[in-house]
């Protein structure tokens, strides 16, 4: 199916699905609460709103969730999922006509990512729970010059397939193949942004008391096989702890260790990341900050690993301007590699790189220096506005890494700068549009004939 047949089959499906209605009865002071239900991992999705006497909406999926199995014998259903279409238009990205084609080159790709997520989570009582989530992700190009990345396929598959057995009242156990999302997603993400996501096989013991959440997880990376069953194997093992607590009145502390072991012939190491964020907020100021270091071995290069990140932000609300607009600073850095010593280039592990650093994925959080400025705000009741800009210099003279087709670069500290812009549409309270414009102005470090260009627009629809 050509880009144009799918852009018009989008379109029909927008208009269906916008009339997805919700009574106005069924809305409260705080918002619809359907409008939340989904969340980062379908496996934390919340419909408890739909056992509330004073909730009288009907949002698409709604006849699907809590729903008695047996006449309520062995528990309860919850059945539906995620459609989600995106457009894109990307010049001097380069994957063109092959994957080794570089960045800020000449190149020019259109293509539309399409990706369907259907998910059954099974409560059959308070100890045990079975969740099952599985996707069909796809790439279609018109000119036939695009040469899809590793995220853009799976042609069926398994997210999640797990059992949660509740030990004790506060410990659970999951065992199985899951999503791992902590944090605000800067070192462990399910990666949301790509059509595929990524996932993991292994247990984790989740223990929950009062403001107290700890999870402890040993786990191994499932690469995606697009055309095959995905599998974890044993050589890429990912491991740790990652602590929660939210019983302060004006911040919250997250405190976690990850380890990451790989095996894979050429790249062989075994790496420890220490952690911590602290976030909050005062009156109008808001603050964020995330760090730690990393350690171990680079076995493949007989040398030790000694490496960093950190992250400082500080945010206020404008209450002088409309549309509850929120600016941020932000300083980001990840230490990078210097010669004649340990290994230093920082291992950013698992993260949601493209949220933090440039839409265009041009640097990883690796040999990064940042300073970087955000706006949010709401020009309109259904209506979300972002503008991001950010300055990137490398912290060494060694390249920066791309997340793919790493460009060729001068000893240079200037990488560029990147401005995005985000417009966001709400629909109904599942569905959503938006459209995105980046633009990546190389710097002197960058040996490249063309700035980076990026223009989307995508749909998503969760039921």
């Amino acid at each position: 199916m050509s880009i144009r047949a799918w852009a018009a089959l989008c379109a029909a499906i927008i208009v269906i699905f916008s009339a997805d209605p919700v009574l106005a009865q069924g809305k409260k002071a705080g918002g619809n609460p359907s409008a939340k239900s989904h969340k980062g991992v379908f496996y934390a999705n919340d419909f408890s709103y739909l056992n509330d006497p004073s909730y009288h909406g009907n949002s698409l999926g709604d006849a699907l969730k809590l729903m008695p199995v047996a006449g309520g014998d062995w528990g309860t259903l919850d059945i539906g999922g995620q459609l989600r279409l995106r457009y894109h238009g990307e010049k001097g990205m380069g994957r063109e006509n092959a994957a080794t084609t570089p960045r800020f080159q000449d190149t020019n790709n259109d293509f539309l990512l399409t990706r369907l997520r259907l998910y059954a989570n099974w409560k059959i009582n308070d100890r045990v729970r079975v969740f099952a989530e599985g996707i069909y992700a796809d790439a279609t190009d018109d000119g036939g010059d695009y040469f899809v990345r590793g995220i853009d396929e799976n042609r069926g598959d398994f997210l999640n397939l797990f059992v949660d057995l509740k030990l004790t009242d506060n410990l659970t156990a999951r065992l199985g193949r899951q999503e791992l999302l902590y944090g605000t997603e800067r070192v462990v993400s399910p990666l949301d942004w790509a059509n595929t996501r990524r996932t993991f096989d292994g247990v984790k013991l989740l223990y929950k008391e009062g403001d107290l959440a700890v999870d402890t997880f040993f786990t191994y990376f499932v690469p995606v096989d697009a055309g095959n069953f995905d599998e974890s194997g044993d050589n890429q093992a990912f491991y740790g702890s990652y602590a929660t607590y939210t019983g302060y009145e004006n911040f919250n502390v997250d405190a976690y260790y990850l380890g990451y072991d790989n095996q894979n012939p050429g790249s062989d190491f075994s790496l420890h990341t220490l952690g911590m964020r602290l976030n909050g907020s005062m009156g109008d100021w808001l603050w964020d900050m995330e760090g730690g270091p990393q350690f171990g071995r680079q076995s493949g290069l007989g040398l030790d690993h000694s490496a960093g990140f950190a992250t400082a932000g500080i945010g206020r609300r404008v209450q002088s301007l409309p549309g509850s607009t929120t600016i941020w600073f932000y300083y980001d850095y990840a230490s990078g590699n210097t010669p004649n010593g340990d290994f230093n280039n920082f291992n950013q592990l698992f993260p949601l790189a493209h949220k933090y650093l440039g839409f265009i994925d041009a640097v990883q959080r690796t040999n990064i220096q940042s300073p970087n400025i955000l706006l949010t705000m709401k020009p309109g009741p259904k209506w979300n506005l972002l503008l991001w800009y950010w300055h990137f210099m490398s912290d060494t003279a060694a390249p920066v890494p791309s997340i793919g087709n790493t460009p060729a670069q001068t000893a240079s500290r200037n990488f560029g700068d990147e401005l995005d812009i985000i417009l966001k549409r709400t629909i109904s309270p599942r569905s959503n549009v938006l459209i995105g414009w980046s633009h990546l102005w190389q710097g002197n470090k960058i040996i490249g004939t063309n700035d980076a260009d990026f223009v989307y627009g995508q749909y998503t629809l969760n039921f």
